[in-house]
């Protein structure tokens, strides 16, 4: 998302959201805040911010 097609990275994302079930890992975690932080960056895609509340209702379980 920070360098490519931020409509691909959004898909990619839900994707492995869908994909990840309860979510354990710290890394992964890490991973999450670093996508959200980058969906954010395109605040005028509603896409972005769906995946930024799955993401924080995902980090939250």
């Amino acid at each position: 998302m920070a360098k490519g097609d931020p409509m691909q990275a959004i898909a990619i994302g839900h994707q492995a959201l869908d994909d990840v079930g309860r979510l354990t890992s710290r890394r992964a975690a890490d991973d999450l805040k670093e996508l959200r932080r980058f969906a954010g960056q395109h605040r005028t895609l509603e896409e972005a911010a769906h995946l930024r509340q799955r993401i924080t209702i995902t980090l939250q379980t």
